[in-house]
């Protein structure tokens, strides 16, 4: 194709719809552009030219842009049916939401930004009024600033079959972090957050559900195929799945707890006997409780295999019974044959049916980063660490403002 150049771009806006003649008897118009989205800077690869009511595409070396339309070079270029499975500008992309990666949020496709260097090629998509204001006719009424992203700096999704089409890699969404995928999901429309969920590795889509609203995190895991449901409620916690106990259709309750197995199934139910107020419904059953006659050189054993290095260990005595808590960072320089039970720095602890504004008025009085939840017999059943009281404050607060 010939250079074509608005103030140096090309939109498509400008393209679309346009007329194409040869040898000056008109032939069809071009409604769409066809492109190889995985490469940094796709070239169009097709042409989609409307001929006769039909739909069909042509190599955009046969034409030759005009301002005004586009000019056929050879009368025997081949013309081949419409290709639903090829990735469209216009069809697929534009008035299309995709994720701006540098900005960690999702914008509107408002216009796509070509250039022309011996062939056609996407450089980026615009994202402001300017392109609205164009595709309207209106640019010149109103003259704005084109908000340009390169296409270095978007995924794109294939609103067809709800998967994700990533432009560049899916490294891209594997770097950010679950609470930024958690604002995309938020964002997003069903289909597409399902595609970004069964995108991800299945314990960063757990962290990423466990970031977002109630009401997202419901539809998820409401429309998540068994298939990927089943890897992502296995890393879930099990107090975020007993949160979800009422909420879920019945069906998918009892798919849920077929899925984690019968160990972690009788976690949550145990759970549900606690209302989200109160310790035991925001505890976390998965913790390190070792009993305080193990020496330090054990602890680091003990800790070197776990998955998961813990902000503190639960330490319990010959009987099982709390005797409190040692924070991982006080035992790094202490006595390799030192017994855990004399490094024990805080006792506090809370029963499961304790009201959370309590616990958080320990955490504050007491600069606490860890705080066991023990049955009647005080035997260690959870704990509560830092991070959940910020997330359930933060869940609160957020449940306040839409009051």
């Amino acid at each position: 194709m010939r250079n074509y150049n608005y103030r140096g771009m090309i939109f498509l806006s400008q393209l679309l719809n346009k007329k194409v003649y040869y040898e000056r008897k008109l032939f069809g118009e071009m409604v769409d552009f066809a492109v190889l989205e995985s490469t940094p800077n796709p070239s169009v690869s097709k042409v989609v030219l409307k001929k006769d009511g039909t739909k069909l595409t042509i190599s955009p070396t046969f034409l030759s842009l005009k301002r005004n339309g586009a000019i056929l070079t050879d009368a025997k270029a081949p013309l081949l049916p419409f290709d639903e499975r090829d990735f469209y500008l216009n069809e697929d992309l534009l008035d299309k939401q995709v994720i701006d990666i540098d900005d960690k949020r999702l914008v509107r496709v408002n216009d796509i930004v070509l250039e022309s260097n011996g062939e056609l090629k996407v450089v980026g998509i615009d994202v402001g009024a300017a392109g609205i204001l164009r595709r309207l006719g209106l640019s010149r009424l109103i003259p704005l600033k084109p908000k340009i992203l390169p296409w270095q700096m978007i995924e794109a999704f294939d609103y067809q079959t709800g998967n994700v089409k990533i432009s560049l890699t899916q490294n891209r969404l594997d770097a950010m972090h679950p609470s930024e995928l958690a604002d995309i999901l938020e964002d997003l429309g069903s289909r597409e957050r399902l595609g970004v969920v069964e995108s991800l590795e299945a314990r960063r889509a757990a962290m990423a559900i466990e970031e977002v609203d109630i009401h997202t995190r419901d539809a998820i895991l409401e429309e998540l195929s068994s298939s990927v449901l089943g890897k992502v409620v296995r890393r879930m916690h099990v107090t975020k799945i007993a949160n979800l106990f009422y909420r879920l259709n019945p069906l998918r309750i009892r798919e849920i707890l077929n899925l984690v197995g019968e160990e972690r199934a009788q976690r949550v139910e145990r759970l549900l006997d606690f209302s989200e107020d109160q310790a035991g419904g925001v505890m976390r059953t998965t913790f390190v409780s070792l009993d305080g006659d193990t020496t330090i050189k054990e602890v680091f054993g003990v800790l070197y295999q776990a998955p998961v290095k813990p902000e503190g260990i639960v330490v319990t005595n010959g009987n099982q019974k709390l005797v409190g808590v040692v924070y991982t960072k006080d035992i790094i320089d202490s006595d390799s044959l030192a017994l855990l039970k004399d490094l024990v720095t805080e006792r506090k602890f809370v029963y499961p049916d304790v009201d959370f504004n309590q616990v958080i008025n320990l955490f504050g009085r007491y600069n606490l980063r860890l705080l066991p939840v023990v049955d009647k017999n005080k035997v260690p059943i959870g704990v509560i660490s830092t991070g959940i009281v910020l997330a359930k404050i933060e869940e609160k607060t957020k449940a306040d403002e839409i009051i």
